[in-house]
């Protein structure tokens, strides 16, 4: 089953671009920063990181292996973030920044500073983990995560308002939380009978995590940009439109799963592959809508 989870970790990187690669579509010329592409990574990374770290929640336990990949890939994607940032800046090549450029270069250094050093705790983490000296909680790295989440998410123009980033910062944890804990499922669950535990505690807390993602999500959009022809007549608002429509997308794929698959997968009726493939379809349509949020966080409003 090594092979499936590979397929979905290949298929997910490269839906997570595609998002990315949407939002330039839909906001030209105005489109995201070049950057973007690596934050839709790092997005994706500690998103995951994040339904590692809450798998006790769904009776699953994280890998400390997987734990410290997924928290590497984290830091590089957000370090490779914030170094094409600063060329964007300072009006260079990729190639060309210098380390003066880098420390007056850098719009907002603090969810750089707190991606990384976020990922080298993890990762400490991880090794004191598999020393097997102690009992480690996992939700130290939800917290970690999660802390990676909300700072990356109310700054920009979230941080333009008083309450909008509380509303953000509840909608970008609610998305993690889904398509991460669902991802994390992927990479730890085995068997049936590990399916069979897992996904009915998943989908009992889903229910609340997808209103909680929707209703924060509107409340945001409308916020932003308001009710009215900004929707279709700006860059911002066409990518909120193709995001709104995906995640109606996932959310009635996730009720479709939630009355077969899930019904099945309580009896034992549903084999390994089966479930990493359902598990995966949805993932992979969720990192696309990471990959659209990456995007509009370096988008203009209007």
């Amino acid at each position: 089953m090594t092979r499936r989870r590979v397929t979905v970790a290949a298929a997910a990187t490269l839906a997570v671009l595609v998002g990315v690669a949407i939002t330039w579509a839909l906001a030209r010329p105005d489109g995201p920063e070049p950057s973007a592409w690596a934050d839709g990574l790092a997005l994706t990374a500690v998103s995951l990181l994040f339904g590692l770290g809450m798998l006790n929640l769904v009776a699953a336990e994280p890998a400390p292996v997987a734990v410290a990949v997924v928290a590497a890939v984290w830091g590089a994607t957000s370090l490779v973030a914030a170094w094409l940032q600063v060329a964007q800046r300072v009006g260079v090549g990729a190639f060309d920044v210098t380390l003066r450029d880098v420390t007056t270069g850098v719009d907002a250094g603090l969810p750089v500073i707190v991606c990384v050093l976020g990922s080298l705790a993890v990762l400490a983490w991880s090794w004191w983990t598999a020393r097997g000296t102690a009992p480690a909680n996992a939700y130290v790295v939800a917290a970690i995560a999660g802390v990676g989440i909300l700072v990356t998410s109310i700054t920009g123009h979230a941080g333009q308002s008083s309450w909008v980033p509380v509303v953000v910062g509840a909608h970008a944890l609610a998305a993690a939380w889904w398509v991460g804990t669902l991802g994390a499922l992927v990479v730890t669950v085995r068997g049936r009978g590990g399916w069979a535990r897992s996904l009915p505690a998943f989908s009992e807390r889903a229910f609340g995590v997808v209103a909680v993602l929707t209703g924060t999500g509107i409340i945001a959009a409308v916020a932003r940009i308001g009710v009215g022809t900004h929707w279709w007549d700006t860059g911002y608002g066409r990518i909120l439109v193709a995001k709104l429509i995906l995640l109606i997308a996932a959310a009635a794929l996730a009720r479709w799963h939630r009355t077969t698959w899930l019904a099945k997968a309580r009896r034992h009726g549903v084999d390994e592959a089966t479930s990493i493939r359902n598990a995966g379809i949805e993932v992979v349509l969720l990192t696309v809508v990471l990959g659209l949020a990456a995007g509009l966080a370096t988008t203009g409003t209007p």
